[in-house]
């Protein structure tokens, strides 16, 4: 059993698990392979530095940023602070998962079904995309960042929709 089950591998989870696990907890991570969001990929430099984040993951490094109206007028506005960089949300995401990894997260290639709390803790039973089959991971706590839908909150949140 782990102390922490974080559901979803983007870049909140992934780093949420990072963090548990530099703290000592044990920590699982389950991630949905194939799922890149539509995003810009833009990251402030002040993320860069918190996070972290090596510079050849920066694929462009934006220093203005041009706002269109509907009646084509357009201005450009300086970014603050330099610049903002801008990453691949696929190469992005697995290299936060795979430093997560690198401090001891156990991760999972799968799709959340449900939670079953009949055996006390909470036991999280998902869709493996390695054996194809169903599996259970246990955890004292389960986190959700798995988006703005989440399965996690619809399963565990009363009145969540």
């Amino acid at each position: 059993m782990y102390d922490v089950l974080v559901v979803g591998g983007g870049p909140c989870g992934a780093s949420a698990a990072e963090d548990l696990a530099k703290a000592g907890y044990s920590v699982a991570l389950l991630d949905r392979p194939g799922r890149i969001k539509p995003c810009g990929g833009a990251i402030p430099p002040i993320l860069i530095r918190e996070f972290d984040i090596p510079d050849h993951l920066l694929k462009a490094k934006i220093v203005t940023a041009r706002m269109v109206s509907p009646t084509k007028r357009s201005v450009d506005i300086p970014i603050e602070n330099g610049f903002v960089g801008m990453v691949d949300r696929e190469e992005f995401d697995e290299f936060l998962r795979d430093r997560a990894q690198d401090q001891g997260v156990t991760l999972y290639r799968g799709t959340f079904e449900k939670v079953d709390r009949t055996s006390g803790n909470p036991v999280i039973e998902y869709f493996s995309h390695d054996t194809k089959q169903q599996e259970q991971i246990s955890a004292k706590l389960i986190i959700g960042a798995d988006g703005a839908r989440s399965k996690v909150a619809k399963a565990e949140v009363p009145g969540a929709e």
